[in-house]
């Protein structure tokens, strides 16, 4: 068998069309490589590979059994199938529909987090500030919308049905893992950090790549590129109760702080609004401790007028 052979099953496997014994046998497969490490192959390795994954991995899917791989053939495999092949076929794209199905809404205020159960048992904690639509019918596609904000998903486990979470323009799809979301509309990049599992991100018919556990997308929503990184380990502190501003400029995190503590921050000084801003503050403060906070950090003073801040020097 070719290399096309894999990629129909494997293209079967993740729309939902192979039967129980094909499920089984690709499932258990990927099962025994998730915590191996990518390695690079030439094109002659890996069209040397793709032949060799076949011959193993073919009387598996006609017998239900797969056969135990030995860990040099099993690093190989991830290499040649994961990274050369998957990406090539449309694995996590669908059709667009030309009448958006119904969906429900849900939002948080600024300051607020929440944590809700949906429809298939996965659990979605939204941060402050943050729309979501998650579609009605998940008869045929799991399917969520992450309008504006940020979302840590823990998504339950369904080989039939991916789910799929659609955000500026990029598809996010999984079988069943625990992944960070990004996008606040303030904010000139999105991130998706991946904690346990497999993501794949697409845009149109573009695989942007495939992240394992510890892999981080970061997307320029200005410039249209991207970069696939070590996931950073202050991306989940939100959770509990800690915001992050990151090397932002003056508008980020005034945008941050206004999610988080429900104020306006202003400027008048352009050295002020040429300033890169850099801070950890708990959500727990007062708005007024967190601007005092920010501006000590940065030597800057501030003035309030009723519910805004003006941060000078």
């Amino acid at each position: 068998m070719e290399a096309k052979s894999i990629r129909q099953i494997l293209k079967k496997y993740l729309l939902g069309k192979t039967s129980q014994p094909e499920n089984q046998a690709v499932e258990t497969w990927f099962s025994s490589m998730e915590d191996e490490q990518p390695i690079r192959l030439s094109d002659q390795e890996r069209h040397a590979t793709q032949e060799e994954i076949w011959n193993r991995i073919s009387p598996a899917l006609v017998t239900a059994r797969l056969r135990v791989m030995p860990r040099w053939f099993k690093v190989a495999a991830w290499a040649a199938v994961v990274a050369g092949i998957i990406t090539t076929v449309v694995l996590f794209n669908q059709p667009a529909k030309t009448d958006k199905p119904a969906f429900t809404e849900i939002s948080t205020k600024n300051g607020e987090k929440r944590t809700i159960a949906i429809s298939d048992g996965s659990k979605l904690t939204l941060n402050a500030g943050t729309t979501i639509h998650v579609y009605n019918d998940f008869s045929e596609e799991r399917r969520v919308d992450l309008v504006d904000g940020e979302v840590f998903f823990d998504v339950a486990r369904d080989i039939n049905k991916p789910f799929r979470i659609g955000s500026n323009g990029l598809t996010i799809s999984v079988l069943g893992t625990s992944f960070n979301v990004s996008n606040y509309s303030g904010l000139r990049k999105m991130s998706v950090g991946v904690v346990t599992g497999k993501v794949g991100i697409t845009k149109d018919n573009d695989t942007l790549g495939i992240l394992q556990k510890a892999d981080e997308l970061v997307y320029n929503k200005e410039l249209q590129t991207y970069e696939i990184i070590p996931i950073n380990e202050s991306m989940l502190v939100w959770r509990e109760g800690t915001l992050v501003i990151n090397d932002l400029n003056f508008n980020e995190m005034a945008f941050l702080m206004q999610k988080n503590f429900g104020i306006s921050i202003t400027a008048e000084d352009i050295k002020v609004k040429t300033t890169r801003y850099t801070s950890n503050l708990p959500t727990t403060i007062t708005a007024d401790e967190a601007v005092e906070v920010l501006a000590a950090i940065h030597h800057l003073k501030i003035k309030k007028l009723n519910n805004q801040f003006v941060l000078y020097q």
